[in-house]
């Protein structure tokens, strides 16, 4: 079978919250491509973390100051199992999340 990559979430949170961008599939997932852009004429801080199904947020990046009118581009590899949570944050709320990949 051919695998397809896809869009696995995209979400822009309310300034000040945290949001769920991807959720394991029951298969897995795997997140080929992550993207966080700041469409805002200020910089933003912003988190991203993955929490195991049950388990407490483990940060890749915790206040990140990510500058005006810019983008991190990241190609992780992360392997999510069923249940594992990608969560986001931004401060301003002018921050958009894309990630890409394969689900299992």
């Amino acid at each position: 079978m051919a695998t397809a990559y896809v869009v696995l979430g995209n979400v822009t949170p309310s300034a000040a919250s945290t949001s769920t961008l991807i959720t394991g599939s029951t298969n897995g997932t795997i997140v080929g491509s992550f993207n966080a852009c700041n469409k805002g004429s200020t910089n933003d801080s912003i988190r991203i973390s993955i929490t195991k199904s049950g388990g407490s947020a483990y940060y890749l990046y915790y206040n990140f100051t990510l500058a005006a009118n810019s983008t991190l581009q990241e190609a992780p590899g992360w392997t999510l199992a069923n249940g594992d949570v990608v969560s986001v944050y931004s401060a301003t709320g002018n921050t958009d999340y894309v990630a890409t990949g394969v689900t299992l």
